[in-house]
């Protein structure tokens, strides 16, 4: 016995792609300034096509410094453009100290002069 077939194959449901690696970005700041760095941050990922999946922020006791930390999901191919908005903001004289690692141990922080 035969059997016809008669309507096509269903295609093949491709593979599900791997989540981009999750990163944070941390940026510390005289605590009066934190709040124009974290929209700078935000307006630059936004650029880039990147989502902010959680902001924390946190000031110091003395009330000086804060930061925030920006969690985000970034591909691969975008990870230099994140390490050049580390770099960008960084340059600012009111900004202590920059940095971004993800959970496979890539990292990047940046010690303005």
């Amino acid at each position: 016995m035969h059997i016809k077939q008669i309507f096509p194959a269903a295609p093949k449901p491709a593979a599900p792609k791997p989540a981009a690696p999750l990163y944070h970005f941390t940026i510390v700041s005289v605590s009066g300034t934190l709040n124009a760095m974290r929209k700078q941050l935000y307006y630059e990922l936004q650029d880039l096509g990147l989502r902010v999946q959680a902001v924390r922020i946190s000031r110091a006791e003395s009330g000086e410094l804060a930061s925030t930390v920006v969690t985000l999901h970034c591909p691969p191919d975008l990870r230099g453009r994140l390490g050049a908005v580390a770099l960008r903001l960084g340059q600012s004289p009111d900004v202590r100290r920059v940095y971004w690692a993800n959970d496979n141990g890539a990292a990047l922080a940046v010690l303005p002069a």
